[in-house]
C-alpha cells in the first residue's frame, strides 16, 4: 500500500503522521503468493515462545513510522478508543466495522477496548468520496482511497482520524480498508513486502481477514509489557524472553484449528517444525 510520506512534528509535545491506501490501478501492483504467507500462519510461536519470524516482523512493522522525522520506538494507545462515524457507510461498511474491532477487542485482552461514542471521540472515521478527503484532513495527499492520521504525545497515541473513499472502489475493497487503517492506526504503522496475506503488504491486496501472523503482531504490540517510547533493543529483550499461554491442540491437515482462530498462534497448528 503506497503512503504519503511525510510526517509533521509539533514544537512541543505531538507527532502527527499519515498512512494512505492506493488502489491497484495507481501502481503496486504485485501478484498474490501464499508461498511465504502460509509459513507466517503457522509459526508465530513455539513452545511458548515467539519465533524469530514473528519477533523480526513485529519489529519492522511496530517500529516507528514510514516517514522521515519520526523516531522508531513504539507507539500505541494508552486509553480506550472511542470511536465515531461520519458520512454515509453501507450497511456493509458497518458490518465490516464491528467485526473488525471485535477482533480487536478480543486480541488486545482488555488492555485498550474499542467502542463506538459519538460525543466524546478520539478516533474518526468518515466515509466520504475521496473529493472531499481534503476538506476533513488537510495532509491528506491525492489518489489515496483510504487514508490515516495519528497523533501522539510521548510516544503514546492519543487520537486518529480515518477516511474510507465511498466511491472509485468495491465493497470488498472498502472493507479492505477499514480493516488496514483501523489497524494500522493502532500502532502498526509500517508497511512490508514480507507476506502477501498480510494486513501489513504493502503490494494490492483487498484481503478482508487478519492472517495468524497479523493477530499475533496485535496481541505483541497491546500486551502490559511492550511499552510505548521502547527502542527496538528493549523490545527485542522482552519479546524473546516473553511467554506465551495460548496453546491449541494440533490439527490434522496442518492448517490453523476452526476451534478458536483468533487465539491459535501456537506451533501445534503445523507439522513440519524443520522449516524455519
Amino acid at each position: 500500500m503506497p503512503v504519503t510520506k511525510r510526517t509533521l512534528c509539533s514544537l512541543i509535545v505531538s507527532c502527527l503522521m499519515l498512512l494512505a491506501y492506493q488502489p491497484p490501478n495507481y501502481g503496486n501492483n504485485k501478484p498474490f503468493d501464499t508461498r511465504t504467507s502460509e509459513k507466517a500462519v503457522n509459526r508465530t510461536s513455539i513452545n511458548g515462545k515467539y519465533t524469530p519470524l514473528a519477533i523480526n516482523y513485529f519489529l519492522e512493522v511496530a517500529m516507528g513510522t514510514e516517514y522521515e522525522g519520526s523516531s522508531s520506538t513504539i507507539k500505541k494507545w494508552d486509553r480506550d478508543i472511542r470511536i465515531k462515524v461520519i458520512g454515509s457507510p453501507t450497511s456493509e461498511d458497518l458490518t465490516s466495522l464491528q467485526a473488525v474491532i471485535d477482533e480487536i477487542n478480543i486480541l488486545t485482552s482488555g488492555n485498550i477496548n474499542l467502542s463506538y461514542d459519538a460525543n466524546n471521540p478520539n478516533l474518526e472515521i468518515y466515509f466520504v468520496p475521496v473529493s472531499q478527503f481534503a476538506k476533513y484532513e488537510p495532509n491528506y495527499k491525492a489518489l489515496n482511497y483510504g487514508f490515516c492520521w495519528v497523533g501522539w504525545n510521548n510516544d503514546a497515541i492519543y487520537k486518529s482520524r480515518v477516511l474510507i473513499s465511498t466511491v472509485g472502489i468495491t465493497q470488498k475493497e472498502r472493507s479492505h480498508l477499514i480493516r488496514e487503517e483501523l489497524t494500522q492506526s493502532l500502532g502498526l504503522m509500517r508497511d512490508s513486502d514480507r507476506y502477501a496475506d498480510s494486513i501489513f503488504y504493502q503490494g494490492w491486496t483487498d484481503s478482508t481477514e487478519y492472517a495468524e501472523i497479523d493477530k499475533a503482531l496485535i496481541k505483541m504490540l497491546y500486551r502490559p509489557e511492550i511499552r510505548s517510547g521502547m527502542s527496538k533493543a528493549q523490545v527485542l529483550e522482552v519479546l524473546k524472553t516473553m511467554d506465551i499461554q495460548e496453546e491449541i491442540a494440533p490439527n490434522s491437515d496442518c492448517r490453523p484449528t476452526d476451534a478458536n482462530p483468533a487465539l491459535d498462534f501456537s506451533v501445534e497448528s503445523f507439522c513440519d517444525s524443520s522449516t524455519k
